[in-house]
């Protein structure tokens, strides 16, 4: 559990800076604040998503690092080609998989981080975010086996 928490943490830092959310907008639950929430939560769950892909798909000759695995899992998922998966925008990226950001293709450990972190099912608008804030290659190494 620690290493989610872990990496919730790092998330939040990125999205706090990269998005001047202040310590009180997250704090006092303002809209703002509740937004970059979604945000985090988000982004947590992508990485989550795609640790699960890397453990099914990745090998020692090809690791599926970093945006790799977004692009290997987009790439599963669609036939696209490989050329047109990597030009996707974060945003596209997102639309792509929205089905699989549902609670029950979540394991038990990150629905937990996401309960204790306040996260709802309250929609907030998120697309006025930096792209920024994923950040794949820092966030791999905290759920890496």
């Amino acid at each position: 559990m620690q290493k989610y928490d872990d990496l919730w943490q790092a998330i939040e830092v990125r999205v706090r800076e990269n998005n001047d959310i202040t310590h009180v907008d997250m704090t006092t639950d303002s809209a703002r604040g509740l937004a970059a929430r979604q945000r985090i939560a988000q982004i947590f769950i992508l990485e989550s998503l795609l640790a699960r892909h890397r453990e099914k798909y990745a090998s020692s000759f090809v690791p599926l690092a970093g945006e790799e695995a977004l692009y290997h899992m987009i790439f599963k998922r669609t036939g696209w080609k490989p050329f047109e998966v990597k030009q996707l925008s974060f945003l596209d990226a997102m639309f792509v998989l929205a089905e699989l950001f549902r609670d029950e293709n979540l394991p038990a450990e990150v629905r937990a981080v996401l309960r204790s972190e306040g996260v709802t099912d309250q929609i907030f608008i998120t697309y006025d975010f930096s792209e920024k804030d994923w950040a794949p290659r820092e966030n791999e190494a905290f759920l890496k086996r």
